[in-house]
């Protein structure tokens, strides 16, 4: 399925308003007593993110009645089809930095057709900052566009990663090693703990350059859309194209990418 830009645009407008909604959702329970639970060794989930996914779904469900469903918290809602534009949605990216008092956390709203992102939204509500951008479009700040930064070399660059929740060392060892490498040649490496934020900032030419393993799709659909409208380069860690489904992702502005695969060669 293809969308015309004026569809694009107009399903964009809408992601904006909803993630926002979402966003002052969250901040009503931000740095108060929570109800906290673990999925899985150190993955954390709350109150915040199940009623967040909830209104998020409940809106596009509504407004979009023909597109699937895929939030972190609930699965696929529905029959699944290949060819069906699907929403890949995580109602609050960051809920170990929500839990914490972190500011660093989102809701991510991206939408995609197949494995191909064609939309997303990212809304940090701590700071206010609203991302936005669907194919062909271009990406946005707040409505106003932006653009991946122009720094070419790795010295000079700001990079940004994060680690799988993994307490096996034999899994965490080739990032622990593609870290290390990073971090010796890059001005700075940092680790904010939520891949959604990590993107939106590749895009806004604050980080140079993100690279992370065992991402789902709701993590990376809707920042891999800014990235690419901001003018980055998004691909796996070997340079070849993109799929969520391979769950690896390298965005960066694009001058530094073949550093950036020298880096992760043999991570």
């Amino acid at each position: 399925m293809k969308f015309k830009r004026s569809e694009l645009l107009k399903i964009q407008r809408a992601a904006v308003k909803v993630s926002e909604e979402a966003g002052a959702l969250l901040m009503g329970y931000y740095r108060k007593r929570l109800h906290v639970r673990e999925k899985a060794k150190s993955s954390l989930v709350t109150q915040a993110d199940l009623e967040s996914e909830a209104l998020i779904r409940t809106r596009l469900e509504k407004l979009f009645p023909a597109f699937q469903f895929l939030g972190e918290e609930s699965g696929e809602v529905g029959s699944h089809q290949k060819r069906v534009p699907t929403w890949h949605v995580d109602p609050l990216d960051g809920t170990t930095n929500f839990v914490h008092g972190f500011p660093m956390f989102c809701v991510s709203i991206g939408l995609a057709v197949g494995d191909e992102p064609v939309l997303g939204v990212i809304h940090i509500p701590t700071v206010g900052e609203t991302f936005a951008a669907a194919k062909g479009c271009g990406a946005t700040l707040n409505g106003h566009r932006i653009h991946v930064s122009k720094r070419k070399t790795l010295g000079e660059s700001l990079l940004t990663t994060g680690f799988a929740y993994s307490r096996d060392v034999r899994q965490l060892k080739p990032a622990i090693r593609s870290f290390q490498a990073a971090h010796l040649e890059a001005r700075a490496v940092r680790r904010p703990g939520a891949a959604a934020i990590d993107l939106a900032y590749v895009a806004a030419g604050v980080f140079d350059g993100f690279w992370e393993r065992n991402l789902s799709s709701w993590d990376v659909c809707a920042g891999a859309v800014l990235v690419r409208e901001a003018g980055g380069k998004v691909t796996n860690y070997a340079g070849g194209s993109f799929y969520m489904s391979e769950r690896e992702i390298l965005a960066t502005n694009g001058a530094i990418h073949p550093a950036m695969k020298k880096i992760l060669k043999g991570a």
